[in-house]
């Protein structure tokens, strides 16, 4: 949009990039003659179209503070960083480097920079939130495809053009993905594009299906496996694609014939005709696409294997690189790693979890989260004393309570972020964060491009980027030289190598420059096969089998529910599931923004109108919500949303001291075999007035 005359004197516009979350929307920024950021143009969420309330909000942490005799006071960076790097010297002196846990949230731009501070301080613990998003989708589709399609749920989001049936599992793209993004799927939809919708709630996706199927929550891997029946025996896969390009299928076929629609039916309390007509839509609609959640299906005790048999249906019915499939984008260009995973972790101590979960570390370079909590309770194998964090928010991890006893048992713990948060709350030394807008990244798009984002405005009050504090905080730990002595663009020319670009001519571009990158094309399959050990679509995963696991999407119940534990549901006889995506927030990020608060003022706990009668609960009255970890506080919201059985409650409310927080319900006790992955899905629970 161009600025009138008026507007335009003195006023600056900036080429950006928001990445508050992972879809990095382009937009441009417009700056008047004082430096302040006046308007932000672009394909912005309701979420990015209030980042200046974000910036200028007077609630933001502005200057570092330490804590003394149990209060804080404020300190100059210098001093802030003496105070962690003084801790953290003494504690590896008294028990080893590994003993300190380098952790960190949202947003992901400071993370390599931080990951490499933590090997060269010599701890093998970098961790992120990864151990409870992505990660687990990321491994199943790995496993059944090899790495380059590591990010399949991607290939869902973009291309309708010649799809006939959209099959959405889990997600609910007017609500998760770009306007552009979703502006695609409504044009097909007006041109006849089917549409299947899979998920417990009614979203505002479901609202517009043809068919929606509502299976019982963690059940999502009985019902492929029921597609897969329905589709093999009438005959509809694509038995060429799987003659060349699988392995595995016998065994697949034989797993399939045990869930006939009428015991899928059973398991996932979705209709048996309902079953079957999806199954033919899906593979006789051709080309369809599957869209799945970056974590929705995983978050259970069973979700990688549940995750492979839902992301196996495109190979089996030849629905993959196909257009109007799922096609994965063009690789971005290829950049240096700079966190010395390779080069160090050789040397340190095992990760945390390494030898209970070995295909998670095979896939993926850092630590995982879910063991450390239990480590540092009980100082097995060895204690942990400290943890430094970018962005963290300890209401991430399942069982809260146990897991605010666990930070309580640290000797140091510092943090840095936006706002004031229940979890800086807990830390020794708090650090003003900078936003997307006052800090600069190195980005990538697919097909090559590369360009630097540089700050709209300079920074407010006394906030750093995070890559700042990782370099300062490794000068302050002598490790300077191997943190370029605090120089970003030194960093950034060293990621730049491989594609020969400068970071000057990244600013003398800010549009971009493409980088040599390859172009993957229709069924680039047939020229470069799969990076799985046999080279192809693995229905059968080599990779399973060599460490142990069944090496078929096998399907198993939920550890808690009403089939697996019927003593449990007797007191909590409803299912909970958990982090459904709302407008304003993203996880526990912009409740902060009161124009964001204001579409959700109150934590909500979504229940069916029978359930609700049942309970004598009306829309609006305050009830409880208790599982055998504890209970929240909520207000019921009641609907035809949630199918009888099942409720659901929103994530990542951290507001007094995590009272309202989801994961004070859920289960750190069981975990995915694979992933080891929180079952923030299947809690049993009950609601009352």
């Amino acid at each position: 949009m161009e600025l009138s005359k008026s507007q335009d004197e003195g006023v600056t516009r900036k080429l950006t990039v928001c990445q508050m979350c992972s879809y990095s929307c382009p937009g441009e920024a417009y700056v008047n003659a004082e430096g302040r950021l006046v308007r932000l143009d672009g394909d912005f969420c309701r979420r990015g179209q209030h980042q200046l309330d974000l910036l200028y909000n007077e609630n933001r942490l502005k200057h570092p503070v330490v804590r003394e005799n149990g209060e804080f006071r404020k300190a100059s960076w210098d001093e802030a960083l003496e105070r962690i790097a003084e801790n953290l010297i003494r504690i590896r002196n008294e028990h080893g480097p590994e003993s300190v846990i380098f952790f960190a949230g949202y947003p992901k731009e400071g993370r390599p920079y931080f990951q490499r501070l933590s090997y060269l301080f010599g701890s093998p613990h970098y961790m992120t939130e990864e151990s409870f998003c992505f990660s687990a989708t990321h491994i199943a589709a790995s496993l059944n495809y090899g790495t380059e399609y590591g990010f399949f749920y991607l290939s869902g989001r973009t291309g309708f053009v010649d799809t006939k049936c959209y099959l959405c599992w889990a997600s609910n793209p007017g609500v998760s993905i770009p306007p552009s993004n979703y502006s695609q799927f409504v044009a097909a939809r007006k041109n006849g594009m089917k549409l299947v919708v899979v998920d417990t709630r009614r979203t505002e996706m479901a609202e517009l299906a043809d068919l929606h199927l509502q299976p019982r929550p963690g059940t999502d891997g009985a019902l492929a496996l029921g597609f897969m029946h329905v589709i093999i025996n009438h005959g509809s896969y694509d038995k060429e694609f799987v003659e060349n390009w699988t392995v595995g299928f016998e065994g697949l076929r034989t797993l399939a014939q045990s869930y006939p629609p009428e015991r899928v039916s059973e398991i996932t309390a979705v209709p048996a005709e309902d079953i079957v007509e999806a199954a033919r839509m899906y593979a006789a609609d051709k080309p369809s696409k599957l869209q799945t959640s970056s974590c929705s299906t995983v978050q259970t005790t069973n979700g990688v294997q549940n995750h492979r048999a839902i992301l196996l249906l495109p190979a089996l019915t030849g629905n993959l690189d196909v257009p109007g499939g799922n096609c994965m984008p063009d690789p971005k260009a290829k950049t240096k790693s700079i966190t010395l995973f390779n080069d160090l972790t050789p040397t340190l101590k095992p990760q945390s979890g390494a030898g209970k979960y070995p295909v998670w570390f095979k896939y993926y370079q850092e630590g995982q989260a879910n063991e450390i909590i239990e480590q540092i309770l009980t100082d097995k194998p060895y204690p942990i004393k400290a943890m430094v964090s970018l962005a963290a928010n300890i209401g991430i991890w399942p069982n809260t309570s146990r897991v605010k006893a666990a930070i309580d048992k640290l000797e140091f713990f510092s943090a840095i972020d936006y706002f004031q948060t229940p979890t800086t709350d807990k830390a020794d030394v708090v650090l003003p964060s900078a936003t997307w807008l006052e800090r600069s990244a190195l980005m990538a798009k697919p097909g090559g491009i590369m360009f630097l984002r540089e700050p709209t405005v300079e920074p407010l009050h006394e906030a750093w980027p995070d890559w700042k504090f990782a370099m300062e905080l490794g000068k302050k730990l002598g490790l300077g030289d191997q943190m370029w002595n605090g120089d970003f663009d030194a960093c950034v020319n060293e990621m730049l190598e491989p594609t020969g670009l400068t970071v000057d001519e990244l600013r003398q571009s800010p549009e971009g420059i493409r980088a040599p990158a390859t172009e993957r094309g229709p069924k680039c399959y047939e020229k470069m096969g799969f990076s799985t050990p046999s080279g192809k679509v693995e229905f059968s995963s080599s990779v399973l089998a060599e460490n142990g696991y069944d090496p078929f999407p096998i399907y198993q119940e939920p550890a808690e529910s009403p089939v697996s534990a019927p003593e449990i549901s007797k007191e909590f006889p409803m299912v909970l599931t958990t982090g459904g995506r709302h407008k304003a927030f993203t996880h526990s990020q912009f409740h902060s923004v009161p124009k964001l608060k204001k579409l959700m003022p109150d934590l909500l706990v979504q229940i069916s109108v029978e359930d609700a009668a049942a309970r004598g609960i009306s829309s609006g009255d305050s009830v409880t919500v208790r599982s055998k970890r504890g209970q929240i506080p909520a207000k019921a919201d009641v609907g035809d949303l949630m199918k009888p059985g099942v409720v659901h409650v929103y994530h990542g409310w951290q507001e007094d001291d995590f009272k309202f927080n989801a994961n004070q319900l859920t289960d750190d006790g069981v975990h995915d075999p694979i992933s080891a992955f929180p079952a923030f899905k299947t809690t049993l629970c009950e609601v009352s007035l």
